[in-house]
């Protein structure tokens, strides 16, 4: 079972965070002419120990699914990680993401 908590951010954005070492910022999005809303993922944030861990992780993505926008940086976002590794713009993220949490 994820336990998720929900933390609304400047410019319309939320933070999600799905554990520790997962989290999700993403978007409400109105979609024209239906009245409806609907989210966009914007980036999703995997948390880590060390740095050669993060970079093991940025690795293994880029061989199974090529070129993506990845970044390993400092603890920003996930307070319990050392580091985190930021990935947007990838077609299959929120699949990912998704699965990544159902396995932690």
């Amino acid at each position: 079972m994820v336990r998720a908590k929900v933390h609304a951010l400047k410019d319309g954005y939320a933070f999600l965070s799905v554990s520790p070492r997962l989290a999700l910022m993403y978007k409400a999005l109105k979609r024209p002419g239906k009245g409806g809303r609907r989210d966009r993922i914007q980036c999703v944030y995997f948390g880590f120990d060390t740095e050669e861990r993060a970079n093991q992780f940025v690795a293994g993505l880029k061989r199974q699914f090529g070129e993506i926008r990845v970044v390993v940086r400092a603890r920003d976002r996930l307070p319990e990680s050392a580091w985190e590794v930021k990935v947007w713009e990838f077609e299959g993220l929120l699949t990912f993401a998704l699965h990544c949490a159902q396995a932690a």
